[in-house]
């Protein structure tokens, strides 16, 4: 088992090289100071921007330049407090980089409504002009598609000033959530400080005593801090509703898909066929509580590998390494060399340090390499965890290779896509090469589908109740923990079904989602998993075709919208049947595990 070590106290190898970004502090302070004249440069721009052809290249040339300049020190300032929320010079590179962001909007409130004021001859003319504007093109489409959501440049600059505050609720939840909030002490393996990291060993391999303690000190935090979290919440629901309002969307969930140039349709058929499918969710609880035999069956049980307490596959991280580029062979020489370069040179930020964001997430900014941060704790999922956030490196990788910088950030429709597809490639290649060995096989299948259950059952629970938020704050009722428990409570016995009991101490389930502040986002999870299911499938059967056309969506970036970019691919996330095949492969993968344990 890994111990949770200080910042200063981890080897230098298994943590992220910063100055590949900036070189230090001063370096960042330079970048910072450089962004402003940028700024001012682009804000003395606006009276001519329309003068000719050459005036409009050049606002739109700068304009990506110093987006560019401002996405670096933001990542690096991102990463210098992920790794440790405590740091104090870390929080000031941050506030000096939110208060760079604020500027740099202030600055630039005038440029898209001038770009969607331009008459449709105006900027033909532009084009015709100066083909330097061809690979701009679809950018300003997007731009100017947001025609009737797009302020006065006055009140956009005024909007852009109080850009820090609007965003304030994220940052103190998170303050709260990583830096914070403790858990308590436990007694497995020797008395030991529970932590994030630690509760998902615990929940795999621990004594059901021990579980149950977990469980309920984890639970008990965020219960002892229930009206602070929910009053983060309600600050940030409030806050884009208000802003739909303000922008002339109907709503806040039509605001946020319209991001990704997607119809509300595809959220409302995630939700619906997700519904039409909970009977096989009700069943694969039911075969656990009968496997387990526990009765009743709590939430914490269904972490438990159902080969056994202890997990067949628990690989450290140097096995990881070699078992992924093995795994992802399939995707061609290429892709293994980039993966390897990632593992090489000091992409990753390994090891659970004291203060440091927990969880995983991959970030970066375009022109260098992507980034990744883990809390390494010897287990299956940590290896998964691994793959996964690869994947969307990789994707950011052939993107940036492939894209200008406009075009290279690629929406999180799609970014979840490639994260998962790799997570199928994983588990495929474990299942073949331990498919005569029926504990392991038993391990990976329950991996899968419990991984499916996450991801797509769990993340479209989290998607309902997050509609539920938002229409609840719309019709005058704040969220508070008397409004959120309910409905949470509620979900939770439509989704987990008769099986799974209600825990014997008091929850707030709802307090424990960062994700619910990144603004309808966890339901592209969801999608995200269907697809990726597809994408798999026809890697491991057709070969080299499907796997040139997967890098072609790996390139893809922004190029275009994600509708088209996957449909392109043969995945059209307009109708259902994409799901439904998504579906169908898990009920297949839970008939399997069902027969090997005889039940």
């Amino acid at each position: 088992m890994v111990a949770q070590l200080a910042r200063q106290d981890a080897p230098v190898a298994l943590t992220w090289n910063l100055t590949d970004l900036f070189a230090d502090a001063a370096a960042f302070e330079a970048g910072i100071a450089d962004l402003a004249r940028q700024d001012a440069a682009l804000v003395a721009a606006q009276d001519e921007f329309t003068t000719d052809a050459a005036h409009f290249y050049a606002v739109v040339r700068d304009r990506y330049v110093a987006e560019n300049l401002l996405e670096r020190l933001y990542v690096y300032a991102e990463l210098s407090t992920s790794q440790d929320q405590t740091d104090a010079a870390a929080q000031q590179l941050q506030a000096h980089v939110q208060q760079a962001l604020s500027d740099h909007e202030a600055a630039l409130a005038w440029l898209d409504p001038a770009i969607i004021a331009l008459p449709d001859a105006q900027l033909a003319a532009f084009k015709s002009a100066m083909p330097e504007l061809t690979p701009y093109a679809h950018q300003l489409d997007v731009i100017r598609a947001q025609r009737g959501h797009v302020l006065a440049p006055d009140q956009e600059a005024l909007l852009a000033q109080l850009g820090q505050s609007l965003n304030a609720a994220g940052t103190i939840q998170a303050t709260l959530d990583d830096a914070d909030l403790t858990f308590g002490q436990i007694d497995w393996q020797g008395q030991q400080t529970l932590t994030k990291g630690l509760l998902g060993q615990v929940y795999t391999r621990a004594p059901r005593p021990v579980r149950a303690q977990a469980a309920e000190q984890f639970s008990t935090s965020y219960v002892d801090h229930r009206y602070t979290f929910a009053q983060t919440l309600n600050a940030h629901v409030h806050t884009q509703n208000a802003l739909a309002q303000l922008r002339h969307y109907s709503s806040a969930r039509e605001m946020d898909l319209s991001q990704n140039q997607l119809p509300e349709a595809v959220y409302d058929t995630l939700l619906a066929r997700t519904h039409a499918h909970l009977d096989l969710l009700h069943r694969f609880y039911g075969l656990y509580k009968r496997v387990l035999k526990v009765d009743p069956m709590y939430s914490y049980d269904t972490k438990m590998p159902l080969s056994g307490a202890e997990p067949p596959l628990a690989p450290d991280y140097e096995a990881s390494k070699a078992i992924a580029l093995q795994a992802l062979a399939p995707l061609g020489a290429d892709y293994l060399a980039h993966l390897q370069d990632e593992f090489d040179h000091r992409w990753i930020d390994v090891l659970e340090t004291r203060g440091k964001t927990s969880g995983g997430f991959q970030t970066g900014a375009y022109g260098t390499h992507p980034y990744i941060l883990l809390n390494w704790a010897d287990t299956y999922r940590d290896m998964s965890t691994l793959v996964h956030e690869s994947g969307h490196a990789m994707q950011t990788v052939y993107s940036d290779a492939h894209q200008d910088y406009w075009n290279a950030g690629y929406p999180i429709f799609t970014a979840e896509v490639a994260s998962t597809t790799n997570e199928s490639l994983l588990n495929a290649y474990l299942l073949e090469q331990y498919k005569d060995d029926r504990e392991k096989t038993i391990f990976l299948l329950t991996e899968s589908v419990a991984d499916f259950v996450g991801t797509v059952y769990r993340q479209a629970q989290f998607a309902e109740f997050e509609q539920y938020m938002y229409e609840t704050e719309a019709g005058g009722t704040p969220l508070t923990p008397d409004t959120l428990t309910p409905k949470w409570t509620e979900l939770a016995h439509t989704y987990l079904g008769p099986d799974v009991a209600d825990s014997p101490w008091p929850s707030a389930g709802w307090a424990q989602l960062p994700h619910f502040f990144y603004n309808y986002y966890m339901y592209q999870y969801a999608t995200s998993k269907a697809i990726a299911t597809s994408f798999a499938h026809r890697i491991l059967t057709e070969g080299a075709p499907a796997v040139a056309a997967y890098k072609t969506f790996l390139s893809a970036g922004a190029s275009d919208t994600p509708v088209n970019i996957l449909k392109a691919a043969g995945v059209d996330v307009t109708g259902p049947d994409y799901l439904d095949e998504a579906f169908a492969q898990f009920e297949t993968q839970l008939n399997a595990l069902a027969a090997l344990l005889t039940v």
